[in-house]
This record gives C-alpha cells, structure tokens and sequence, in this order.
C-alpha cells in the first residue's frame, strides 16, 4: 500500500474498522479527521464481513480487547479480501507472532506496546513526552519552543538499580516477615561480634580463638573454658548474649519457615525485591501497566507494581518476569504510607478507571505533596474533568494516542510511535522524524 503524508488529507481513502470500545472510536474519529472514509462494525458476523469488505476498501483496522477475537477476525479478513492491508491489536507476543506468520500484509500492534513509552517518559523526567529507541540508543522527545524533538537522555544503568534496590530492601524489609527475618539475622550477627571482639579483649584471645570460642557456645556445640576463668561480670554479659542469641535465633527461624511456605510475590533479595529509593510505583497491572513497569525496568528504573487483585493473570507473569507486586488497593493511605513515597521517583496511576487513577494520585499527594504523578486517561467525558485537575499530574489520554497511531498505520503510515503534546499527536517514523498527524484545517479531536 502507498503510504502517504499524514499532513496531506485521505479524502479517496476507504478503512474498515472493526471493534466496540473506546479505542476503535478514536480511531474513527482520527480517521475521519484526516477525511478518510470510515466504515465502522462493532460484532460482524462473517456474512457482514463479506459485504463490507469491497475493492473500494484500502485498509481494515481490528480492534479487541480479546486476542482470540481478534486473531479470529483477522483470518476471515484475511480469507475474504487476500493481501488487503491488515492492522490488528493483540496483547500476546505469542498469539502476535503466530498472526505475522500466517498473513503476509499484517501490522500488529497493541494499545499496552503504543502507551507505554508516554507513560515512562515522565516518570524518568516531567518535560519529558516520551521515549523512543533507536539504533544508536534510547532518545527522550522534549518540546523545544514548542515543537517536539529528540533529546539525549541518561537512564540509570540495571545493575547500579539493581543492587540499591537489593540494599534497600534488606535495610527496609518492605514484608512484616522479611522484617522479622531480618531482625533475627542481623542481631544474631551483631551479637555474635560484639561478643567475639569482648572475649578477645577481655580474655586476651586471638580474634580467631575469640570467633572460635564464642561460636561453639552460641550454637551450643560445647563450652567455652576461658570465659570458666574470666571475670564475674563477663560471665553475665555472656550468659545475657547466649540468652538473646537464642531468641534472635528462634525469629530468625519463624521468618525463614514463613517465607519457605507461604506463595510471596515479592522477596528479600533479587530482582523481585521491593524498592525503597528512588522507585516508580506502578499502580494498575493490566496490559498497560505490565508493559510500562517492563519498559521502566529496561530503562533502569526500579518498580514496584501495585494490583487490587491476586487473581488476575498478570500477577503471575509479573512474578515470572521478575518484577515484585503488592496486592492492595492503590488508593489505600495504609498501603501508599508502606511504599516509601517520600523517597519514590514517581507514582503511575495505569488501571483502566480514570476516576480510580484520579483518587490514586490525590491519595498519594495527600502523603507526599511534590510526589510526580502520572495518570492513564481515555474517554472524553472524563478526560476534561481529568485535564481541570492537571495540576495534580500529568494526564496521557492512552486511548486518543493509540487510535491514532492505529489510523495512521491504516493510512499507510510506517510510524511505530506516537505522543500528545499541547492537544496534537505526534508521530515518530522509524527514521526519527518528528511529524503532527492532521491537516491544518483539521478539528482538534
């Protein structure tokens, strides 16, 4: 199919569209805002299929929030009108592959894949628009006297994240059983020195007979003959720190048997441990917010993913991908206090509810006042209520971006990303140019 300028109207253009939700309609409507001509079902049976897919179409975009769906859609399409230009959302990379591999003229995307990058951007840095990849590395978009362009960036690196979120967790155990672990363990180990240092001094031992002896009686393996010889008040301090070791020891052993059996979705140490510094706080893990937390962790971002339900499937993908999850409501002043947001980087608030990602963020700005808050918006009657609340973070209408960069990849173009800025979407074509989609006559949508 020829591609064309996205500045340059489609008024010869035909695109069928095919979905019921919010997405689908601001495709038409982006659509419609570059003249093309729209044809529009929402649940077609194979017999409306056929009819509405004419020569006279160019283009069919399918939209579902359901990848079998979808893949269903797209074959019939495919076996109607063979080799028409196909764009189709699927949240599976596997069911996505498996598409590419069976229809030749097919682009597949998703609304998670197209969003994620504006989401990311301001949690990295408030002036940031988005973040792109390149060949040459990953490059942020800042409106520069208004217009768009594209700006080195400095991402921390994952393995620097990586161990002061380990640091982090250990110091600040996020879990009451990762705290009583922990308390059991490291007082252990300071008794354990203390008590090694006093006999050496006191007893006159080498700090290796010192270890020794001190050892052998805190794990009751046999007696320590100096201490016999020592002083009275040596005697008690000793008797006082095998008393202690052995209750530390007993915690210790509550904390490890609990966390041995009890399903965790965080841990102490490794990539699911629980970041206290310098963190995003993910709230919502559905497809958004799964791939925003993965693109933050490849930018080198600690994550911490928030989700109101243990059952939902991506809980468990989370978990398999490494990322740590706390289950709670996002919104819960009890939870947000146990997140460390006076230390956090920044909070996004992704769940498919904009009034739900409206009360995240006024609860976490009721704890943390300058906190940087990211809101996931979409439907028109409540993105202007959204919009009269900017102040209280930025808001990415995920819906207007992605219908969009769907209407363009119908119209033929070969742009994989897109952004909002001051009410225009902007496409990013893979050679790195910066372009608007709409005509200058065109109402804002």
């Amino acid at each position: 199919m020829e591609s064309r300028s996205s500045g340059a109207g489609f008024g010869g253009w035909s695109v069928l569209v095919i979905g019921s939700d919010e997405l689908p309609d601001a495709t038409q409507r982006a659509l419609e805002a570059a003249a093309a001509r729209v044809t529009r079902l929402t649940h077609p049976t194979d017999a409306e299929l056929r009819s509405s897919l004419t020569e006279q179409i160019d283009s069919v975009v399918v939209i579902s929030r359901d990848d079998g769906i979808a893949l269903r859609l797209a074959l019939v399409v495919e076996n109607i009108r063979p080799g028409v230009p196909l764009i189709v959302t699927v949240h599976s990379r596997i069911v996505a592959d498996q598409l590419r591999g069976a229809v030749l003229n097919i682009r597949v995307t998703s609304i998670a894949e197209i969003v994620a990058p504006t989401l990311a951007a301001p949690c990295l840095d408030a002036g940031l628009l988005t973040v792109t990849r390149r060949p040459e590395g990953i490059f942020g978009v800042q409106a520069d006297e208004g217009h768009p362009r594209l700006v080195d960036i400095e991402t921390p690196g994952a393995h620097r994240g990586r161990l002061l979120a380990n640091l982090g967790s250990l110091i600040r155990p996020f879990e009451p059983t990762a705290r009583i672990l922990t308390t059991g363990l490291f007082g252990f180990l300071l008794i354990l020195v203390v008590e090694t240092a006093a006999a050496a001094l006191v007893l006159d031992l080498s700090p290796v007979d010192a270890f020794y002896a001190v050892t052998k009686v805190m794990v009751t393996v046999g007696p320590n003959p100096a201490i016999d010889a020592g002083p009275g008040w040596f005697k008690v301090f000793s008797s006082v720190a095998m008393l202690a070791a052995l209750g530390l020891t007993a915690v210790f052993t509550a904390g490890l048997v609990n966390r041995l059996l009890d399903r965790r979705l965080t841990a102490l140490v490794g990539s699911r441990v629980v970041p206290r510094k310098d963190h995003v706080v993910v709230v919502g893990l559905g497809q958004v917010g799964l791939r925003l937390a993965l693109l933050l962790r490849d930018l080198g971002v600690p994550v911490l993913a928030v989700e109101s339900n243990p059952n939902r499937y991506n809980v468990a993908r989370a978990k398999n991908y490494g990322l740590p999850v706390v289950i709670g409501q996002g919104a819960s002043h009890f939870l947000l206090k146990r997140l460390s947001l006076e230390r956090a980087q920044a909070l996004a608030a992704v769940t498919s509810r904009e009034v739900e990602n409206i009360s995240i963020a006024v609860a976490a700005l009721g704890m943390q006042d300058d906190l940087r808050t990211i809101l996931r918006a979409g439907r028109g009657e409540v993105i202007n209520e959204t919009r009269a609340l900017f102040s209280i973070g930025v808001v990415q209408d995920v819906h207007r971006i992605g219908g969009t960069l769907l209407a363009a990849a119908a119209l033929g173009s070969d742009a994989a990303e897109a952004f909002l800025h001051q009410q225009t979407v902007y496409l990013i074509t893979p050679d790195g140019r910066i372009e608007p989609f709409a005509r200058p006559d065109a109402p804002i949508l």
